[in-house]
């Protein structure tokens, strides 16, 4: 027998069940990509919720350095 003269064959799937195959791939990418929707949805708020907070935290600097600098104020008519 001389090489490369072996015929092999290739079992096929039927039809429907390459279908099928086709459509679980499609739904898990389907679900991957939903749940990763989900993930960036939720670090949204997060990250809006930080800035948030940082703005507040900014607010209150504000105030805080309007009192010192009237007091500052204050101080020098005394010195």
């Amino acid at each position: 027998m001389a090489f490369g003269t072996k015929k092999t064959t290739v079992a096929t799937l039927p039809f429907s069940e390459r279908m099928a195959s086709i459509k679980s791939m499609f739904k898990n990418a389907h679900e991957d990509a939903s749940n990763l929707h989900a993930e960036m949805e939720q670090e949204i708020a997060k990250k809006e919720s930080q800035i948030a907070a940082l703005q507040e935290d900014i607010k209150t600097i504000d105030v805080t350095k309007q009192e010192a600098e009237t007091f500052m104020s204050n101080i020098e008519k005394l010195i």
